[in-house]
């Protein structure tokens, strides 16, 4: 049985790291980043975490970023174009281990609700 609400996101998630490995640069790309703001809104929508949400916002920034200047300042020794690539990377993995963690929960809280209603199945003699 899925989730809606998380297939929706898992999907908003994948679009979101496709529009970003495609992404040249550099120079702007104001319909990428158009997308980009579409797909976070849905995001952010999609399921009802507060963590998913500060990622999503997470995720937006960055790729604003990236996606609408042509001079990224660099952060330390590391190019600015790659360091935003790290954490949008690193922000859509936190967000699919979450959406991952929130599937399981669901499914463990259906189990133990069926338990509760039918009782455990190696209960009942035959």
């Amino acid at each position: 049985m899925g989730y809606p609400d998380i297939d929706r996101a898992r999907e908003g998630q994948a679009a979101l790291g496709r529009i970003i490995a495609a992404h040249a640069g550099p120079g702007p790309d104001l319909r990428a980043l158009r997308r980009v703001v579409d797909l976070c809104r849905d995001l952010g929508e999609a399921v009802e975490d507060d963590y998913c949400r500060d990622k999503v916002r997470a995720l937006a920034e960055y790729a604003a970023e990236l996606l609408s200047q042509s001079e990224l300042r660099p952060r330390g020794a590391v190019p600015g174009a790659e360091f935003l690539r790290r954490q949008i990377r690193g922000a859509l993995e936190l967000l699919q281990s979450r959406l991952y963690s929130l599937e399981r929960a669901r499914r463990y809280g259906e189990q133990t609700l069926a338990r509760a209603m039918f009782g455990a199945p190696h209960a009942f003699k035959r």
